[in-house]
């Protein structure tokens, strides 16, 4: 990945039983992506579809706890990354503000409402040793109170 294009990447976690391929596919039903791409090795296993300007990427690891090992950030007990990687020529309107307000609203809340889980929004990395630590968490809204 060429670094220097990327404004920001968005990291969410979510502890899920869903296989990534299921993951996926209902991610990509609700938020009108195309066809994931799939690869994987010998820790993990991802999804990854670029739309609009975006690069979203699943990773789901093979043995639970990799994620909190690979970043403290990652609440306990997930065992699915999402990572939102905006680039620097993404559409206009879709400036470092948008992304880090509606887009991570709009893909948090949105998979939190369709896997009826919590879902953390927990980092954004904005450049070579430039990371913000979030505690954000997008509740189900049928568990709203």
């Amino acid at each position: 990945m060429e670094f220097d294009r990327i404004r920001l990447m968005l990291h969410l976690a979510v502890d899920c039983p869903l296989s990534l391929e299921e993951f996926c596919d209902a991610m990509r039903h609700r938020f009108g992506l195309p066809d994931f791409e799939y690869a994987c090795e010998n820790e993990t296993e991802w999804g990854l579809v670029k739309h609009e300007g975006i690069d979203y990427n699943v990773s789901r690891p093979y043995k639970r706890g990799t994620l909190e090992e690979w970043d403290g950030s990652v609440p306990e007990g997930c065992n699915v990354g999402v990572t939102l990687t905006a680039f620097k020529d993404c559409p206009p309107g879709q400036d470092a503000d948008w992304s880090s307000a509606e887009l991570v609203e709009r893909i948090g809340q949105g998979l939190a409402d369709l896997l009826r889980r919590q879902v953390y929004h927990h980092r954004t990395w904005l450049g070579a040793g430039k990371n913000v630590t979030h505690q954000r968490v997008f509740l189900p809204k049928s568990s709203r109170g």
